[in-house]
């Protein structure tokens, strides 16, 4: 049965990753049309002197008559700006280059130029602002961590900067600087949900479970038609091992009719895992409804959990829709899995002919499958025929994939035979193949029981 971090993986898978941001701003959106932004590159840059290059009056009118091109033109602008940028020149040149070719998606020379005015003019600050845009943009988390932290440090105190230094922390798997930075975000941009889904992000990451379900209540009563808050919250919800609480949430994603196949399949998980088959056999049907042809693996897993739990009636139901749903995709090696669970659950239900048909008809189609061999040889243990029992389980015992599992039947068919001295070579075996407590328990006791029937 899967265990509640397996659980709690699958949820994460269900519902994607949250280390996703909103598209990164362009920081020359409207810039040309900003009379602020005009006057701070043509006329004087007064308290912002101390973050600005220095502009000479030739250059000043230089750049003055390039507005209209850069504001209708941006490429005609690049081609006319470019030649004009000498190492001499003021580091505005080659700050409002760099926007261009950001503005023209041209995120190589724009890093380029960005980079270049912060080593002619080493405080300037927008151009460390826009330089880390640029880096979280191409993905370079770890040299945006630094250029935007330069950019905090020369005074571009605000939430996007907080907010981006924090995705980058977070891209690097640094929670706690990274929670440190979106604590900063919200508090400059309270209504920016990135920042808020990066803190949560941060809290599951540091299993601080608890902070980040009461951070989803805030959101999901702000926004409770958003899906994935709600799967978001069952994430935590597991991490805190409460995974009915999850299924609760996941049910009212259901009602939405926003779940899909992967979130379905996981709610069937968590009810299995609580005892709650019916339930579970729900939740796998709804998921084997919205699968795709790709999904055939995911209904027969669910199959099997089914009937190994000895839910028979709900494996059954689910091996029938399973094959009425993927008839005509269901390839030979699917079948045969089917097949085999089918005389599994003959042979739990006490229907040996059933279960021998069945199986006598996958080993005709593949002789080498080892889980129908073993199920074969339980069979014949049972009906009390060792010789053809013990047949099948050396057969299967060739087989790696199920060596271990043969041994371990193997032997079990000659502990109850008492023949506990023989069952020995093949446990120990098994115990090598693979250490288990439950199996090291059980070699213990067929051990004595081998010296108590000696004595």
């Amino acid at each position: 049965m899967k265990s509640l971090q397996h659980l709690l993986l699958g949820l994460a898978l269900c519902i994607g990753s949250i280390n996703t941001l909103s598209a990164v701003p362009d920081p020359t959106k409207d810039m040309w049309n900003d009379p602020s932004f005009i006057k701070s590159f043509t006329g004087s840059y007064g308290i912002l002197a101390e973050y600005e290059p220095p502009i000479s009056n030739d250059e000043r009118l230089v750049l003055r008559s390039l507005i209209n091109t850069l504001k209708s033109n941006p490429k005609t602008a690049i081609a006319e700006l470019q030649p004009l940028i000498k190492p001499k020149t003021s580091a505005v040149f080659d700050f409002i280059l760099a926007n261009l070719y950001f503005q023209d998606g041209n995120l190589a020379n724009a890093e380029k130029y960005y980079a270049q005015a912060t080593s002619k003019f080493p405080n300037f600050r927008r151009a460390y602002k826009n330089l880390g845009l640029v880096h979280v943009q191409s993905g370079n988390y770890k040299p945006a961590i630094k250029t935007i932290s330069k950019a905090i440090e020369l005074g571009a105190i605000d939430g996007r900067s907080y907010g981006l230094l924090g995705y980058c922390y977070l891209s690097q798997e640094l929670y706690y600087p990274a929670e440190t930075a979106y604590r900063q975000a919200i508090l400059m941009q309270p209504d920016t949900l990135d920042w808020k889904l990066g803190l949560a992000r941060c809290l599951i990451e540091t299993q601080r479970y608890a902070d980040a379900i009461a951070l989803f209540d805030t959101l999901i009563k702000l926004h409770p038609n958003r899906a994935d808050f709600w799967l978001l919250q069952g994430n935590a919800y597991l991490g805190k091992q409460e995974p009915m609480a999850a299924a609760h949430n996941i049910e009212i994603v259901r009602r939405m009719d926003k779940a899909e196949h992967a979130t379905l399949t996981l709610l069937g998980d968590i009810y299995i895992n609580n005892a709650a088959p019916s339930l579970a056999l729900d939740a796998y049907q709804a998921a084997l409804q919205v699968a795709n042809n790709n999904d055939i693996k995911s209904p027969i897993r669910a199959a099997e959990i089914l009937t190994r739990t000895g839910n028979f009636a709900a494996g059954k139901t689910m091996i029938r829709s399973t094959r009425e749903r993927f008839r005509d995709q269901l390839s030979d090696a699917n079948d045969l899995k089917l097949l085999t669970l089918e005389a599994k659950i003959a042979r739990a239900e006490d229907d040996p002919e059933t279960a021998l048909t069945a199986l006598k008809q996958i080993i005709e189609r593949d002789a080498l499958n080892g889980e129908a061999l073993i199920e074969l040889g339980n069979i014949y243990a049972a009906q009390g025929d060792l010789p053809k029992a013990i047949n099948r389980f050396d057969q299967a015992e060739k087989i790696e994939a199920y060596e271990r599992n043969a041994l371990i039947a193997h032997a079990q068919a000659l502990v109850a035979n008492t023949d506990y001295q023989a069952a020995l070579p093949l446990l120990r075996r098994a115990l090598f193949m693979e250490p288990d407590n439950n199996l090291e328990n059980f070699v213990r006791r067929v051990e004595r029981a081998a010296r108590d029937k000696g004595v």
